[in-house]
C-alpha cells in the first residue's frame, strides 16, 4: 500500500545556492516594483478618465500597492538573511509530499517527517526522522 507523507527538503548553503537564491529574490523584487509602477499608472489613468472615481477603486489599488511594498520589504529582509548566512548552513527549502510504501509490519511514524538534504542540487543525505 502506498501513502502520501510530508517531507522536508533542506539545502546546504554554498556559493552557487546563495547566488541562485539572491537572483530569485532580485527577480521577485523587480517584478513587484514594476507592478507598483503599473498600478500607479492605472490609478492616474482612472482618475483622469473618471474625475469622480470611486473610493472603493482607489482603496483597492492602494491595497494592491501596499501588498507589493510588503513583498519588497520581505525580499529585502531575506536578502540580508542570505548575505549573513555562513557557508555550510542548512536551511529549509520547502516541504513537499512523497509516496511511502507500507506493508504489514512496516514501521511508520506519520507525525515525523523525513528530511532530504541537498547540496548544489544533488541529494547529499536522507534522514528518516524516526
Amino acid at each position: 500500500m502506498q501513502v502520501t507523507q510530508k517531507v522536508i527538503v533542506k539545502e546546504i548553503m554554498t556559493n552557487s545556492s546563495k547566488k541562485r537564491l539572491k537572483d530569485s529574490l532580485t527577480q521577485k523584487s523587480e517584478r513587484a516594483q514594476k507592478e507598483i509602477e503599473q498600478l500607479i499608472f492605472q490609478q492616474k489613468k482612472l482618475e483622469k478618465q473618471f474625475e469622480q472615481s470611486s473610493d472603493a477603486v482607489k482603496n483597492r489599488i492602494n491595497q494592491e500597492i501596499n501588498k507589493r511594498k510588503q513583498l519588497l520589504a520581505q525580499t529585502e529582509t531575506q536578502q540580508k538573511t542570505i548575505d549573513e548566512m555562513p557557508m555550510g548552513t542548512e536551511y529549509t527549502l520547502r516541504e513537499t509530499d512523497m509516496l511511502v510504501e507500507l506493508d504489514q509490519g512496516s514501521i511508520w511514524h506519520p507525525d515525523q517527517k523525513p528530511v532530504i538534504v541537498l547540496e548544489d542540487g544533488m541529494v547529499k543525505e536522507i534522514r528518516q526522522g524516526w
